[in-house]
């Protein structure tokens, strides 16, 4: 991160500042260590945390939110995330098996409504609402709980009047009670499916919040053993409660050529930035920079430029606080 490597006044100003930015610094707003909202964000955070706890646990004093007590909760939080993102796809496929069933069960009905017609007629009558129609209509029912329940009539009114049957049409009792069968195992599995998302969601939910408290306890303890300006905050991924608010400057930003009419853009992380803003100036053509991108990670795909531009490329971090100056210009030719 940018502020590896650089040194520190005790007050935490940086070698190079005036003494009246200095003066100044210290009737700040301090900045806050906030768990992040985002859950990726709050796992990245915290393996910082375990790393900085793997190295300094024992010199700094932490007893309570150890590495031994904050690495389990991640691993745990990490795996019900899988866990749930693995109960989110079976749902997904058993909704389309289900939806697949429907479609089955459509056109045997509409099969069936051809056949029926024969017999009572386009209109609605009593004929048709004895065979199962619902809504006192004899067209499609337009939900699926009306459909399967369509099915299943037929399946009595074609087993009960065999005469009004038509294998030709593919209207019969017997490919009824198959497609009944079909959708209803649907139904049932993916109401297993919804059932078992669910609690994978709560657990998912559980062990984010235990690792939320252990990260929150684990915060509130440096903040008895350690100084504001610690430079050992940084260590643990963490904001100096002497640092500024807002983010550090984005560094170390490069351009390259990507696929055509693109350039890939890369920078180093800042410190307390949430998100990124990346600005661009085509040379020739704008006379000041302007933001085509906001992205959480420090690296970003600009598209739909003109091939044979040459582009500046610069960055500024973001927090809830506000926006970093821009980072250092970077130049590419768009392939």
């Amino acid at each position: 991160m940018a502020v590896f490597g650089q040194a520190f006044f005790g007050d935490g100003s940086r070698f190079g500042e005036s003494r009246e930015t200095r003066r100044r610094s210290s009737n700040r707003t301090m900045a806050s260590n906030a768990l992040p909202t985002k859950r990726d964000r709050l796992f990245a955070l915290c393996d910082d945390l375990c790393d900085g706890l793997h190295a300094l646990e024992v010199t700094i004093g932490v007893k309570q939110n150890t590495e031994a007590v904050l690495r389990p909760a991640l691993a745990a939080a990490r795996s019900s995330e899988a866990a749930y993102g693995d109960a989110q796809v079976a749902k997904k496929t058993a909704t389309a098996t289900l939806n697949e069933a429907d479609n089955d069960g459509r056109a045997f009905i509409a099969n069936s409504r051809k056949r029926l017609s024969k017999f009572f007629g386009e209109d609605y009558s009593v004929e048709w609402g004895a065979a199962g129609w619902p809504n006192n209509s004899t067209a499609m029912p337009t939900t699926q709980e009306e459909r399967f329940n369509l099915v299943e009539a037929l399946k009595t009114h074609f087993t009960n009047h065999p005469t009004h049957e038509s294998a030709d049409m593919e209207a019969t009792a017997v490919i009824a009670t198959a497609l009944f069968t079909t959708i209803s195992d649907a139904r049932a599995d993916l109401a297993g499916k919804v059932a078992a998302m669910g609690q994978a969601k709560q657990a998912r939910d559980a062990a984010e919040l235990n690792l939320r408290k252990r990260a929150s306890g684990l915060i509130a303890e440096l903040e008895t053993l350690l100084t504001d300006d610690d430079p050992r905050w940084h260590s643990f991924g963490l904001s100096r409660p002497a640092d500024e608010e807002t983010p550090e400057v984005p560094t170390l930003t490069t351009a390259v050529p990507g696929p055509a009419t693109t350039l890939l853009v890369d920078w180093d992380d800042a410190l307390r930035a949430d998100y990124y803003h990346v600005q661009i100036l085509i040379v020739g053509t704008d006379t000041s920079f302007h933001t085509v991108a906001t992205v959480y990670d420090s690296d970003a795909t600009v598209t739909g430029l003109t091939s044979g531009a040459t582009v500046k490329v610069r960055v500024t971090s973001v927090n809830a606080a506000g926006e970093s100056g821009p980072g250092p210009e970077a130049q590419a030719v768009v392939p």
